[in-house]
């Protein structure tokens, strides 16, 4: 169950990360954007990485780590978590300048923007194509059970899940768009 929880939260951010491509490509035809939208995405990312999908991936990794020494691929991942949560709170910064009307250049923000979203899918390619799989080959069926046994937040996400908060609802509003498209 957890690594499915994983897999879905992964295909969330996938789809949020499309969004944002879709931005970029946007602001580099020099059409204007939601700005607000962007922050918003921004915000669900660092927001429920921070407080539910990588402190359930890191309880995996460590167990992993743990368990199974050998693997050495797995073991920089909670140190990349902490990194992609600063180079995240640093964009939002950026982007919290611009919605108060601080000048930003237009391709210093690309550049920014850019980044933040190939720091992302690099990381969550890496997790999806070397490390669940891993995982998913190595774990026993009791190294699942002591996983899920240390996982007991609730997965009720604010964007994708049953109760929308308010302050993603303008985002969840996208996402059942791009969803129809």
């Amino acid at each position: 169950m957890m690594m499915e929880q994983i897999h879905r939260e992964h295909g969330y951010m996938v789809r949020l990360l499309a969004i944002l491509k879709s931005k970029w490509n946007t602001l580099k035809d020099e059409k204007p954007i939601n700005y607000s939208l962007v922050k918003e995405i921004v915000d669900y990312l660092s927001t429920h990485s921070e407080s539910v999908h990588h402190p359930k991936e890191d309880i995996l990794y460590r167990y992993f780590v743990e368990k199974y020494p050998a693997s050495s691929e797995i073991k920089s991942l909670e140190l990349e978590h902490q990194e992609l949560s600063e180079k995240t709170r640093e964009f939002i910064l950026t982007v919290d300048m611009i919605l108060q009307d601080a000048v930003v250049p237009q391709d210093v923000f690309l550049d920014q923007l850019e980044n933040f979203i190939q720091n992302q899918k690099q990381h969550l390619d890496f997790e999806e194509k070397e490390v669940l799989p891993l995982i998913k080959r190595t774990f026993t069926t009791q190294d699942w059970q002591a996983v899920e046994s240390q996982w007991e937040q609730s997965d009720d996400d604010p964007v994708f899940g049953d109760t929308i908060a308010d302050r993603y609802k303008q985002l969840a509003e996208r996402v059942r768009q791009v969803k129809a498209e």
